[in-house]
């Protein structure tokens, strides 16, 4: 009897299992399915792993290289701007040291130059000197002399012509270096009146001495400065005249110019500095002539021309 229960409900759940067997084969073949697509999944998933690192690796080892060339172009560009800039820098220390060789070459020159002017003027003392043992002045007393009451006669005069009395040489113990050197010092101390004096003096009795021409340059100079354009234009006339080889002879013609202009004759002006400046083109005192031409205070007319040109 409970056989039969057994059957039965054998019999009657029979179905139901072969439709849960069938079931579970389907899920256990879906299954399957999955794990096959995700291993094939995994392997291509490694697969493109291994070429992006294969990739990485590349280009890993190619930045490497490129900053190995960068870090080699960085060196060679260091010694290329060291070995340019040697040159450059030993250059520099060339231009200071010529720099000092020429500052000593100036002094050298300056101190050549005052060394010249002793020997110039020693020379001259010596010519004075030569020429009054060579022409002794005549006795006090001589026919055809002039001299102060008493027939006595300076050291400094002797008979001419007419019976004018002419300079022979400078008091004794005057020299030319020392009266130059006097009247400058004065000049430049302010002490003009007894400059003046001295300059007078100096060509007086050394009129063709190589700073004969300074002198009379520096008469003008002084008289510039006060305010006497009309004897600074004839001391600087002086210059031109009388010494046009020598160096002051660009610099009178220039303050020449000025002077004019500072005493309103300014047509003479224009003139004398644009011959100035024809004649000494690229000089110094060229330029400063232009300068001066194109000063609103010295040549007011032009200024006013000029603009209206503008």
């Amino acid at each position: 009897m409970k056989f039969l229960r057994v059957a039965a409900c054998a019999l009657i759940f029979a179905p139901f299992s072969f439709a849960v067997n069938k079931d579970l084969l389907a899920l256990q073949r879906e299954l399957d399915a999955r794990l096959d697509t995700m291993q094939q999944n995994q392997q291509q998933l490694s697969s493109k792993l291994d070429v992006l690192t294969g990739m990485l690796n590349t280009i890993a080892g190619e930045t490497q290289h490129t900053a190995d060339q960068v870090a080699g172009m960085q060196d060679a560009l260091r010694t290329t701007v060291a070995n340019s800039l040697g040159p450059v820098n030993n250059l520099g220390t060339k231009v200071e040291s010529t720099s000092e060789d020429v500052r000593s070459l100036r002094d050298a020159l300056a101190d050549l130059g005052a060394r010249l002017e002793r020997i110039d003027a020693k020379v001259t003392d010596l010519k004075n000197q030569m020429q009054i043992m060579q022409s002794p002045p005549p006795a006090p007393g001589a026919q055809g002399t002039t001299g102060p009451p008493g027939g006595a006669m300076s050291s400094t005069t002797v008979p001419v012509q007419g019976g004018a009395a002419a300079p022979s040489g400078p008091p004794a113990g005057v020299s030319a270096a020392q009266l130059f050197t006097d009247a400058r010092r004065d000049q430049q101390t302010g002490n003009t009146p007894l400059a003046m004096q001295e300059y007078q003096q100096y060509l007086t009795y050394f009129p063709n001495t190589e700073y004969a021409a300074s002198a009379q340059f520096y008469l003008g100079e002084i008289a510039y400065n006060q305010s006497d354009f009309r004897g600074a234009i004839q001391s600087f006339d002086a210059v031109l005249e009388r010494y046009p080889q020598n160096p002051r002879t660009r610099d009178a013609a220039y303050m020449k110019g000025v002077a004019l202009a500072k005493n309103g004759q300014r047509t003479q002006a224009v003139q004398e500095l644009r011959a100035l400046i024809q004649k000494y083109p690229g000089s110094e005192q060229a330029r400063k002539a232009q300068v001066a031409l194109a000063d609103r205070s010295l040549f007011p007319s032009a200024a006013t021309a000029r603009r209206r040109q503008e």
